[in-house]
């Protein structure tokens, strides 16, 4: 991605406190030239604007300005203030800030105040289970009494901290052997999907054994990141294995181990929010929508509690897609319009401090709606605006936003505009850069047919002979990384046959409720 594209996706991303801040400090830097302040202005007063754009504008106003070195300029303060505004939010940063604040009082010989900086450090990123930050502390405590010749320490202190250091780095290594069997759990289960060989029952029970043997070790009694990894092990294990109701207690658990623990939330609680969020997509995928109202109440305590806007707006996004999941996967769109006015204040009205990744997603949904709806021209009109993100290309998230942006065209009839995003698409299908979704290539295929049977019985034909590929697409573990968002079949199955978009997504669901 070229720097401008990075420097629109982050000012475009800006909360209103933080594009306030920002201000603040572009206005007072004393640079020899404000022409940064114009690239800024321009990004801002324009939110789907191109990087082309941005230069022509601003060569139209500074006939004279050096272009690239403004926008390096900006990007760079920009990120300086983001990350000076992190300060006394983020625990992780404030430690990191710490060591750094410690290595210059050593540099000018204040050594008392070092080590002291350096012993609290120690002892807050112990307190907050930051391994890593109190092994990097530690070292550097150890390198500096060393360059002092040990002063005032005796030998048993000087054993007690290589002792102490030892014992963490030992409780790093059982937590990076237990991240790598975690990752490696995941990793099979979304591209190979639930176990169905003898070859495959026999490789996860091995990495059952070799995580049960990490967990069950008397290092890791009491220790928070070892426990909830082994709870999010044992949750992803038991649902590859179909033992969904055994998951689902598992994901209460591990529940209640941060509730239990909540002098590990940081303020806000993200990583608590991230949890909940996976373990609604995980009971979403399962079909277990009566077991999400659980979580959802967790959701509503953390909303409750922070005062931070920024994170309340964003979790109250994720709270409403999982309102919505269960209406919306069963094609009940009169239900999901409800619920969209109810949030229409608390959500939809905020959409400015959705981070980019949350707004594409609640666009997306809101375009899905529409498209339920037969509302075309509203569908169209958020599928669009999902775009303006550059970043978000790079997510799976991009790939339903490109397929849904065709349905829009084909529905108001942009038979150009189809024909160019087609192009697009299977010029990135056929590049061989990453693996390709089959159900793209099943819609791009419906799409580029230049008409379809007059007559019901050679519509219904038509859609027989697709329904081979329809099953195989939905027994497919890779294809529902894309169908479990929206069921694309059933939009392509309400065309050909005439029929409601809800009636045939409720039916699908129904049946698959039954399996």
């Amino acid at each position: 991605m070229k720097r401008i594209d990075s420097l629109i996706s982050l000012v475009q991303s800006l909360s209103k406190s933080e594009k306030k801040a920002v201000m603040t400090r572009l206005v007072g830097d004393e640079c020899r030239t404000r022409n940064f302040l114009v690239i800024y202005e321009i990004i801002s007063e324009t939110p789907r604007i191109k990087s082309g754009q941005v230069k022509n504008l601003f060569l139209a106003r500074c006939p004279n300005g050096s272009y690239e070195v403004s926008v390096q300029y900006l990007y760079r303060r920009l990120t300086d203030t983001l990350l000076a505004l992190r300060r006394g939010k983020d625990i992780y940063h404030d430690l990191l800030n710490d060591i750094c604040k410690a290595r210059m009082m050593y540099d000018r010989s204040l050594f008392l105040e070092c080590f002291e900086t350096l012993g609290e450090t120690i002892e807050r990123a112990r307190r907050f289970e930051y391994h890593e930050v109190a092994n990097i502390a530690m070292k550097l405590e150890l390198e500096y009494l060393l360059r002092l010749d040990f002063q005032g320490l005796t030998e048993k202190e000087l054993y007690h901290k290589h002792f102490v250091l030892n014992e963490s780095i030992k409780k790093m290594r059982k937590i990076t052997e237990q991240s790598f069997l975690h990752n490696l759990l995941k990793f099979r289960l979304s591209h190979y999907g639930s176990i169905r060989t003898a070859r495959q029952r026999q490789d996860m029970n091995d990495l059952m054994i070799n995580e049960l043997y990490i967990s069950s070790s008397a290092e890791a009694q009491g220790e928070f990141e070892l426990m909830r990894n082994h709870k999010l092990f044992q949750a992803n294990f038991l649902m590859g294995t179909g033992d969904y109701q055994a998951a689902l207690n598992v994901f209460r658990e591990l529940n209640q181990l941060f509730e239990s623990n909540r002098h590990l939330w940081f303020n806000p609680p993200i990583y608590y929010l991230s949890v909940l969020e996976g373990v609604l997509d995980s009971l979403r995928s399962m079909g277990k929508y009566s077991e999400m109202p659980y979580f959802m109440d967790r959701l509503r305590a953390l909303i409750d509690m922070s005062d931070s806007p920024e994170f309340r707006v964003n979790a109250i996004c994720l709270l409403f897609q999982n309102e919505l999941f269960p209406y919306l996967d069963h094609g009940d769109f009169s239900e999901c319009m409800r619920i969209m006015e109810r949030y229409r204040d608390i959500l939809y009205d905020k959409e400015a401090s959705l981070t980019p990744i949350r707004k594409s997603e609640l666009l997306l949904y809101t375009a899905l709606i529409y498209i339920g709806r037969r509302d075309y021209t509203a569908a169209r009109r958020q599928i669009l605006k999902a775009m303006i993100d550059h970043n978000i290309r790079y997510l799976p998230l991009m790939r339903t936003i490109r397929l849904v942006r065709l349905i829009a065209y084909y529905e108001t009839q942009e038979h150009e505009s189809i024909h160019r995003e087609s192009q697009s698409i299977l010029r990135g299908l056929s590049s061989g850069r990453e693996r390709t979704f089959r159900t793209e290539r099943f819609v791009l295929r419906f799409l580029r047919r230049n008409n379809l049977p007059v007559m019901p019985g050679e519509r219904k034909a038509l859609w027989n002979s697709m329904m081979t590929e329809v099953a195989e697409l939905h027994g497919d573990i890779y294809e529902q990384q894309l169908l479990r968002i929206f069921d694309f079949t059933a939009w392509v199955e309400s065309k050909i046959l005439r029929m409601p978009l809800s009636d045939v997504m409720h039916r699908n669901a129904s049946a698959r409720s039954l399996l």
